[in-house]
C-alpha cells in the first residue's frame, strides 16, 4: 500500500543505495581532482592512481545507475 509518494513497482531501498553509490562516485571524483596535484609523485605513479581512481567512479556510476533503474522497474 503506498501513500501517493512513489508507485507501487518502485523499491525505494534500491533507488536510495544507487542515489548513494552514484553520490559516492562524485565525492571521490572531486575529492581526487583536489588532492592528486598536490601528491608530488613521479608521473607514471600518478596516471596510474588516476586509471585507478577512473575505475572505480565508472564502477559506482554503473551500479548506482543500475540499482536506480532495477527500483524504478522493480
Amino acid at each position: 500500500m503506498t501513500d501517493g509518494l512513489v508507485g507501487p513497482g518502485v523499491n525505494v531501498e534500491l533507488v536510495a543505495f544507487g542515489a548513494l553509490a552514484l553520490a559516492g562516485a562524485i565525492v571521490l571524483l572531486s575529492a581526487a581532482r583536489h588532492l592528486y596535484p598536490k601528491l608530488g609523485i613521479a608521473e607514471e605513479a600518478l596516471e596510474t592512481a588516476e586509471l585507478l581512481t577512473a575505475l572505480i567512479i565508472a564502477v559506482l556510476v554503473l551500479t548506482g545507475t543500475g540499482l536506480i533503474l532495477v527500483g524504478f522497474a522493480g
